[in-house]
């Protein structure tokens, strides 16, 4: 660091020599005119005193009219520098004079001195004119002026050296040395600063404690930051290595639902596996990694408009790579806000892969909603599918038939060939049966040997449950293979109901169905009829 050269002790001197000369001026001149109007007021004081001396004698030769005398007097006059010409004139005109060098003719500068009788002081006898030597005295004064001027600036010159010397002694060389001291001590030296020789008492010894206390003060607070940005970098590496190590999938969104910061489990659950450094991943939309975007777009949007700092969560399927398996994700949103700044608020998004939970309560659901045996609906499963089935189909203006299937001959073949084979016949039929029909049809197993089947049709295909029922008995007469190069046959009785013709209510279709297919098993077996309703009459009479 640099240091502090004399530019503030030469600005004291500067500053005290100026002051000095500025002072010596204006005390030079005032101390000139002084001077010159002193010595001019002494000269005419001494012509006073001159003519005292000789005025008695002036006045006895004016009274006597001795010219001589008179001219004596004059010549003791002229012997004198401060007098430049002279002139005796009595009552009874006697007249003597000398003019030296000078002009007579001055009588603006002309001193009149009455000469009184050396008998009477009440009589004038005659007057005395001096005329003072102008030059001589001005010039007498002018080099006295001088001599006190120059006498006056060089105690001016001394007094302004020894102030310079004193104040640079006591104020500006300790000031220089703490200054130059202050300035090679770096933040965080412990090196302090002395206080001069013979200032520990005064403001200089106080400024001095200040700084060391400052300077303390700078290192303790030096030393807190340090020990504070030690401990952020700490935590900023936990939180780091949490974020880049952790399990779950954690992002930032921002209000065009844009990830604009992806942690390295968010990017392997949405399938970037080529990123490896998240610092390299640059934003993209959040929605377009999802099975259904708008779906996930719609809660996005719907918890934006939530008021405070809330959490939001769903489940989600993961779009589908190709050859790959479904995967769901367990979503949990919470709100970061910028309370300066709202428009720059972000939403922090924690992504959990439930793909096994998913895929376990999904076989939960299945198997409590499927027959372990045939993989049909169970009972339970069938009733809820066929009311919903029911409902889209009077919401389509289309017909919905309920069949009603009970196995002939089952019990021959579990009782001939064992309930192995009779499971194998039930698997069979139904395959048998599935085939027939579409996803969105209602194919369940209602029992033992009972099956139930809910289908909508074009009202126009008058003929359509005939043919399928027709058909179904076909495939079902089938031979069944059961092992052991053996087969097994069974037939089917059917009974069918259909909406709107016999009932609108789900429950009503199927006891009518079922009656029907009573009439069929009571009636020969192994051919279907539709529901009739002496049939219900003749039942109930039974």
């Amino acid at each position: 660091m640099k240091i502090l050269n004399k530019r503030i002790h030469i600005r004291v001197a500067t500053g005290v020599a100026t002051g000095a000369f500025l002072f010596s001026i204006f005390a030079s001149i005032t101390w000139f005119y002084i001077s010159y109007h002193q010595e001019v007021d002494r000269s005419r004081s001494q012509i006073k005193q001159v003519i005292t001396t000789i005025e008695q004698t002036a006045s006895i030769a004016m009274y006597l009219g001795n010219k001589e005398l008179a001219e004596e007097v004059l010549r003791g006059l002229e012997a004198n520098d401060i007098i430049s010409a002279a002139r005796l004139t009595s009552q009874d005109g006697l007249s003597a004079s000398f003019s030296g060098n000078s002009d007579l003719d001055q009588a603006d500068t002309a001193i009149i001195f009455p000469i009184v009788s050396p008998f009477d002081e009440n009589e004038f006898v005659g007057d005395l004119l001096v005329y003072p030597n102008q030059r001589y005295i001005e010039n007498n004064a002018i080099s006295l002026a001088k001599i006190q001027v120059i006498v006056l600036v060089f105690y001016s010159v001394i007094i302004a050296l020894l102030t310079l010397i004193i104040v640079n002694r006591i104020l500006t060389e300790p000031m220089k040395n703490i200054a130059n001291r202050f300035h090679i001590i770096t933040p965080g030296d412990t090196t302090r600063i002395e206080v001069p020789v013979g200032h520990k008492e005064n403001e200089i010894g106080a400024l001095v404690s200040d700084i060391n206390g400052l300077l303390d003060a700078v290192n303790n607070q030096i030393d807190n930051e340090r020990d504070l940005r030690s401990e952020t970098e700490n935590l900023s590496k936990k939180f780091r290595f949490i974020f880049e190590r952790a399990s779950a999938g954690i992002g930032l969104i921002d209000s065009g639902n844009q990830l604009i910061v992806a942690n390295p489990a968010l990017l392997r659950l949405l399938g970037q596996t080529f990123i490896v450094d998240t610092d390299r991943f640059s934003k993209t939309d959040f929605t377009g990694y999802f099975n259904d975007p708008a779906e996930i777009k719609e809660f996005i949007e719907e918890f934006w408009l939530k008021p405070g700092n809330q959490f939001s969560a769903m489940d989600i399927q993961l779009k589908h790579k190709v050859r790959a398996a479904d995967r769901w994700v367990h979503c949990l949103f919470s709100k970061v806000e910028d309370i300066n700044n709202p428009d720059d608020s972000l939403l922090e998004v924690v992504l959990y892969d439930i793909t096994e939970r998913a895929e376990r309560e999904q076989n939960i659901i299945y198997e409590a909603e499927h027959d372990p045996i045939t993989q049909l609906l169970n009972r339970r499963a069938g009733m809820a599918k066929l009311e919903v089935s029911l409902e889209e189909a009077d919401k389509k203006q289309r017909k919905f038939a309920v069949l009603m299937i009970d196995l002939d001959g089952f019990k021959h073949v579990n009782d001939t060939y064992g309930h192995d084979a009779g499971d194998k016949v039930i698997i069979e039929v139904a395959k048998r049966i599935k085939q027939f029909f579409r996803g969105s049809d209602v194919v369940a197993r209602w029992g033992g040997d009972e099956f139930l089947i809910g289908f909508s049709y074009n009202p126009n295909y008058e003929t359509a449950v005939s043919d399928i029922a027709s058909d179904l008995q076909f495939q079902i007469a089938l031979p069944v293979e059961i092992g052991h190069e053996q087969t097994a046959c069974v037939g089917s009785s059917i009974g069918i109901s259909v909406y709107p013709d016999n009932d609108e209510a789900i429950s009503a279709l199927i006891e009518q169905a079922d009656e029907a297919m009573y009439y069929v098993k009571n009636n020969g077996k192994n051919f279907f009829r539709f529901y009739q309703a002496e049939e219900a009459t003749a039942s109930a009479n039974r």
